[in-house]
């Protein structure tokens, strides 16, 4: 390997640990050190934890966690106790002091980092918060495949936020204007105010409480004899959920949907632009039938529609 690169994340390691005084003997003003201060973290994220279990998490050895566990046993802040389901486990936990003290050094943690980004602008934030996840997942911490979850219920704030997530992603990775989230904004609505549950279908991808990732199938009629088709809209991945096989477990739900309900066609409209998109959309059948220029997202392009036929899938 060159050395650059590992100079360059040594250098920024050392600014990073500077900046929020890692290298300081006591963590944010407080009694104690980084790897106390994250022991009280662990305890009270858990509860109740083994020690074991806290090794583990922390990545240190027996005696190192025993050092730490005298000191604030003795201080009042951990109590440990043996378990009563295995007499060779230690049980650990959080006194009142404890608590009390979490308190204090979550609330200086939060104070010192919102003064860390409180010159910068929402984008700013969020494109900080976007190459952190960057790094995370170059370095070898992706996001857990199993950890994202999908609901098919349609729940208040969803359209919202969905159409907030067009807007902001396509502006910085394809420079669309405000037509495009006009775009987006009068077809949820429009979505929204005749959704059918028992013919459309939503697919929103959650990681925990946060929305990551969605697609839609919307019925649209096309002759009272026919079954109709299942149009593809409103397909969005955010960027650090990309990669991982997400994009094609939804696909897998569309198809399943489209066949589920008898459905002869699918179709979805897309742009030259989306080269990763199209090539999904590809192998699973979708033909290109149609092109236009446009200018309908504030930049020049050209729109293609994709078609789905059941004699060809």
């Amino acid at each position: 390997m060159k050395k650059k690169p590992i100079q360059e994340v040594r250098a920024f390691n050392r600014w990073y640990t500077d900046i929020i005084g890692l290298l300081n003997r006591h963590l944010l003003d407080s009694n104690y050190n980084l790897s106390e201060a994250r022991l009280i973290y662990e305890l009270h994220k858990a509860g109740t934890i083994q020690a074991s279990q806290v090794m583990e998490e922390m990545h240190i050895d027996k005696s190192y966690l025993s050092r730490m566990l005298n000191r604030l046993e003795k201080d009042k802040v951990v109590v440990r106790k043996p378990s009563r389901e295995d007499g060779r486990a230690m049980l650990l936990s959080l006194t009142e002091k404890g608590q009390r003290e979490f308190v204090t050094l979550n609330s200086a943690s939060d104070e010192q980092i919102g003064e860390l980004v409180d010159h910068l602008n929402e984008e700013q934030r969020e494109k900080l918060v976007a190459h952190m996840a960057s790094i995370k997942q170059l370095i070898g911490v992706p996001v857990e495949k199993n950890a994202v979850t999908i609901r098919t219920r349609l729940e208040a704030g969803d359209l919202g936020y969905i159409a907030y997530l067009h807007g902001r992603i396509y502006a910085r990775e394809n420079r669309f204007g405000l037509g495009f989230e006009s775009y987006v904004l009068e077809g949820l609505g429009e979505f929204g105010s005749r959704y059918d549950p028992g013919r459309d279908r939503v697919w929103i991808c959650e990681d925990g409480k946060e929305i990551v990732g969605f697609l839609v199938g919307v019925y649209r009629s096309v002759h009272s004899s026919e079954a109709g088709a299942l149009q593809l809209r409103y397909f969005i991945l955010l960027p650090e959920y990309r990669g991982m096989g997400l994009g094609k477990r939804l696909m897998d739900l569309f198809m399943a949907y489209v066949r589920e309900c008898g459905y002869r066609r699918a179709y979805l409209w897309t742009t030259d632009e989306q080269k990763a998109a199209i090539s999904l959309y590809t192998r699973y059948g979708f033909r290109l039938t149609e092109e236009k220029e446009s200018m309908s997202f504030d930049k020049p392009l050209i729109e293609r529609k994709y078609e789905w036929e059941a004699n060809e899938g």
